[in-house]
């Protein structure tokens, strides 16, 4: 069962990921990595409340898939060979500090 349960959780966030960077990517900045990102560390900081089991599964195996470091790694080498390296710069320090700044937040309003 849990096995099941990470697999459709997985799936599902990474479905979301596709579907926000379809939506939202665009040459000049990639705002939809940055929306799952940012988003995806507020959701961590959210559940770290959870019981272990419980935040094991959704934080590794839907936000786990949801988030993504290579995209955002991607993105910004994108960026910078292509000769826009102020994005690239604003797009590492938007998508750093937004993480982390979003990850306090969930944990705060956790109780964590």
């Amino acid at each position: 069962m849990v096995a099941l349960a990470f697999v459709l959780l997985a799936g599902a966030g990474a479905i979301s990921r596709a579907l926000a960077g379809e939506a939202l990517n665009r040459p000049v900045f990639p705002w939809g990595t940055v929306l799952v990102n940012v988003t995806g560390s507020f959701a961590l900081g959210l559940i770290m409340a959870w019981s272990p089991p419980a935040t094991t599964l959704a934080g590794t195996a839907f936000l786990g898939a949801y988030t993504t470091f290579s995209s955002f790694s991607r993105d910004v080498a994108s960026l910078w060979e292509h000769k826009k390296r102020r994005a690239a710069i604003g797009y590492v320090a938007f998508t750093v500090l937004g993480s982390v700044t979003a990850a306090i937040a969930g944990l705060a309003l956790s109780g964590g």
